[in-house]
């Protein structure tokens, strides 16, 4: 497993990971398949997108509609901040919604992705953090071997 670390700023930043990815699976001599990417944290989310700024802010305008940062309910706070006293429950909403994990195509030594489609890392949280990311590679083709002839014994019947 491939760690990468993050430099976050926090609350709704973002980060295209797509070119760090497809290098260090090349560096690992990675073969074609699916690489698992993760994103350890339950504030942060991981997609595939368009990464211009305006599908950006339409994918965080979208999430905030879903997870203010201040719901209307509950006099203004989640019920995560009354039982843990920490104010960030609309980023844990938003990384569940979101999610922490996706499958990426890798291919003769690159992203098996459209140019315009990119990985990309959101950390919803309060304060800056060094974020990780766990890369999963899919294994390097192993040659196939010729099969060692069979033997087989036969006994003979004695009467």
């Amino acid at each position: 497993m491939i760690e990468l670390a993050v430099e976050s700023t926090g609350l709704n930043s973002h980060y295209d990971l797509t070119d760090r990815i497809a290098a260090v699976l090349a560096e690992h001599g990675a073969g074609d398949g699916l690489a698992g990417v993760f994103a350890h944290g339950s504030t942060v989310g991981l997609t595939v997108m368009r990464y211009e700024p305006g599908a950006v802010q339409d994918l965080l305008r979208t999430l905030e509609r879903m997870a203010p940062e201040s719901p209307a309910a509950g006099g203004g706070r989640y019920l995560h901040e009354l039982t843990t006293a920490d104010p960030n429950g609309f980023s844990h909403l938003k990384s569940s919604l979101l999610g922490t994990s996706l499958l990426v195509p890798f291919r003769d030594g690159k992203a098996g992705m459209s140019a315009s489609h990119r990985v990309v890392l959101f950390d919803f949280d309060l304060k800056p953090a060094v974020r990780r990311v766990f890369v999963d590679p899919p294994r390097p083709a192993v040659p196939l071997q010729e099969p060692e002839p069979a033997t087989t014994r036969v006994k003979e019947n004695s009467r």
